[in-house]
């Protein structure tokens, strides 16, 4: 309610404008006081979209946004950079990327000062309630941080009022102010009651899973191993330390209209159907989906398709696996990877009543009524047929060896789409975006603890913990289970597949050393380490002298350095 508030909040003029107002003016209710310190969240909700994600997923064998054969989804051959590792410091999603960074960060911050400045006494809220959302506050600004150190390394450290321009610290000091921040949420932040929904604030179990992200992912942060302290914190949070959470035995609960009740949910951010600008899937519906895709989905609510990204193909132009075809390719192809028996391999149909199946669209779409779903481009009077590939089909009805499969050149119909959070009909339509993006769940707590046994060499143990996630997938029995044999490639498939589309393959494959090192679809490693963070934007350069650059690019906008030039 507080999210919604401060949404409310800030477009509602008919009442009072409060354009040019001062916290102190506003703040006249405990109420309007959970607002100011709610728009800080409301920029992480919008941080997990758009460029965030896709500077997280396009640059990974998980997802492309590959160019049409009529032209369309070239953008100036933004994607494509992307899949292929050679971005340039003045790339537009890594922009927006470090732009919503800072940004989160100076909300945050914002919000903090606000809090300094307001008389919470005459409010009635004693230092009892400061603390609490301080703790709030400090946690969410621990968390831009570490995605900013993810993507960037070390960032100029702001706290508050603390302002300025300055340098950016180095990873290893970012990485201790950001420990720091999440020590103080799990000590001062409330835990979760027993049966208690997802809110959209955060909880000592969400700063401690945080914490545990931090130091799983310590190698590539600061070259130091910190999984022991990882995998101490994982079974904390499994064996309800930090408050109840459980696995959720059926998979649509984590996915559904209302996974903010899910046991599994540690944080969420927000979506409502009230309030579409916010809605966390409208982009992803809008850039993924075939043009004419309402016919499948039976809804006339949202906006049409632009037949843009999809998954990255499990198959060459003939419909043979790549991992079967090609004993170097190792990652990748996450639909091939799919069990055929895997209730999320069904292609999605809504059956109303908040209840789903499946979540992909592959093979020929169709509505609920068997009125086809017809394409306007390659497949102008035929009816899509997505396939798992990537060529021009249209060109080359007979593909052999030779047939060229590039991301710079692909026909309407290629590419699985992921329907990862259902879409209802227009007789239900006021579901629409009502799913929560779930920014952290518990199963990624069974994740990484299984990652730390597979790297302490107890892989036996590891896929035990991978097996009792993948278990709530089969009607009857997992077709394909994690072997107690397994390594460190089916960790990585089991990373890909779980948490397809949410917006994290490229750390996971950084972490295990995979980003430049394993070839994929149409994609030759570089074995060049600086790729592992992104650069600092050229704008971001020219505005502060202070900032220096990442190792291996240039401070002029022209991209990465050739080995003479490091």
């Amino acid at each position: 309610m507080a999210l919604a508030g401060c949404m409310m909040q800030a477009c509602n003029m008919d009442e009072e404008n409060y354009t040019t107002t001062t916290p102190e003016i506003f703040a006249t209710t405990p109420e309007k006081v959970d607002a100011l310190v709610a728009c800080a969240f409301v920029d992480r909700t919008v941080f997990l979209i758009n460029e965030r994600w896709y500077a997280q997923e396009y640059s990974t064998d998980e997802m492309i946004c590959p160019t049409k054969t009529s032209g369309d989804w070239y953008d100036g051959g933004n994607y494509a950079r992307m899949h292929y590792h050679q971005w340039t410091t003045n790339e537009s999603i890594i922009r927006s990327t470090y732009n919503g960074v800072m940004q989160g960060v100076s909300r945050t911050n914002e919000a903090l000062s606000f809090l300094d400045r307001i008389d919470l006494g005459k409010l009635g809220l004693d230092d009892k309630y400061k603390e609490q959302k301080v703790a709030q506050l400090h946690t969410l600004l621990g968390w831009f941080y570490m995605r900013g150190l993810d993507y960037f390394g070390g960032l100029p450290l702001y706290i508050g009022n603390d302002h300025g321009i300055r340098g950016r610290a180095t990873a290893l000091e970012t990485f201790r102010f950001i420990e720091n921040l999440f020590k103080e949420g799990i000590e001062k932040l409330p835990k979760k009651e027993a049966g208690q929904a997802q809110d959209g604030f955060l909880t000592k179990g969400a700063a401690a899973t945080m914490l545990a992200e931090l130091y799983f992912n310590a190698v590539p942060y600061i070259g130091e191993e910190h999984f022991t302290e990882a995998e101490t914190l994982c079974r904390d949070i499994i064996n309800g330390v930090y408050g109840p959470y459980d696995i959720d035995p059926d998979w649509h609960g984590i996915f559904g209209f209302d996974n903010d009740k899910s046991p599994e949910m540690i944080w969420t951010a927000p979506s409502e159907y009230n309030h579409p600008k916010y809605g966390q899937f409208s982009w992803w519906w809008q850039r993924s989906m075939p043009k004419n895709c309402r016919v499948y989905f039976d809804n006339t609510y949202v906006a049409a398709g632009q037949n843009g990204f999809c998954l990255a193909p499990s198959k060459n132009p003939m419909g043979k696996l790549y991992t079967m075809v090609n004993p170097e390719i190792k990652l990748g192809g996450p639909y091939g990877k799919l069990h055929r028996k895997d209730l999320r391999k069904e292609n999605y149909r809504y059956k109303g009543n908040k209840k789903y199946a499946g979540m992909f669209l592959a093979g020929p779409l169709a509505g609920p009524n068997g009125d086809p779903v017809m394409g306007n481009k390659e497949d102008l009077g035929k009816q899509v047929n997505l396939i798992d590939q990537m060529y021009q089909y249209t060109k080359y009805p007979n593909p052999d060896e030779n047939t060229p499969s590039t991301i710079l050149a692909v026909d309407e119909s290629c590419g699985i789409r992921l329907v990862k959070f259902p879409i209802p009909n227009d007789a239900e339509k006021t579901l629409t975006w009502n799913a929560d993006f779930p920014g952290i769940r518990l199963a990624e707590v069974y994740y990484m603890l299984a990652e730390c046994r597979l790297r302490a060499g107890q892989p036996k143990e590891a896929a035990a913990l991978i097996n009792k996630v993948r278990s709530r997938y089969f009607e009857v029995r997992d077709g394909n289970p994690a072997p107690d044999t397994m390594d460190m490639y089916r960790m990585a498939d089991e990373w890909m597949i779980e948490f397809l589309g949410e917006g994290r393959r490229r750390t996971d494959l950084i972490r295990m050393g995979y980003f430049v090192h394993e070839p994929w679809w149409d994609h030759v490693p570089s074995h060049n380490e600086d790729l592992n963070r992104y650069p600092i934007p050229h704008n971001a350069l020219s505005a502060n002298n202070l900032l220096k650059q990442n190792p291996g690019y240039d401070d002029e906008g022209n991209g990465i350095l050739t080995p003479e030039e490091r």
